[in-house]
């Protein structure tokens, strides 16, 4: 049986118990023997509440504008994202960098960058949650 827990930790916090309480959990939970811990810099991806907000933005822009939502995806990975050309069968192809790829803080840039274009260059006024701007920062 392959298991992992995933927890994140803050460099000001204590940090024994939690890691004795997740190897106690993890034999308990599987056969294994043995474990090991890994511990890295903290580059999540976006959160699930980011990329809700994406798509509401998306599905108010595509209301407004009468495009579908794929089509405002790609303008938006286009015009806010990394793009590069690569050559594929012999023939130039642009490649676009996928949100999906993003940590939480390049996502709230991305998302940042989106809501202002769809504000200020579509002059579309926004329905956004009440906690949209910590989805942001």
């Amino acid at each position: 049986m392959s298991e992992s827990l995933n927890r994140i930790l803050k460099k000001d916090k204590p940090k024994a118990d939690i890691v004795e309480g997740m190897t106690k959990a993890f034999f308990k939970k599987t056969n294994a023997d043995e474990a090991v811990i890994t511990i890295k810099e903290n580059k999540m991806s976006r959160t699930g509440h980011q990329n809700n907000l994406y798509w509401l933005i998306v599905d108010q822009v595509r209301v407004e504008t009468q495009n579908t939502k794929d089509a405002i995806h790609v303008h938006c990975q286009t015009e806010f994202l990394e793009t590069r050309i690569e050559e594929v069968a012999g023939l130039p192809r642009l490649v676009l960098k996928s949100t999906a790829s993003l940590n939480t803080k390049e996502f709230g840039v991305y998302l940042d960058d989106v809501i202002t274009w769809v504000e200020n260059d579509l002059c579309i006024k926004l329905n956004l949650p009440d906690n949209w701007k910590k989805l942001i920062n």
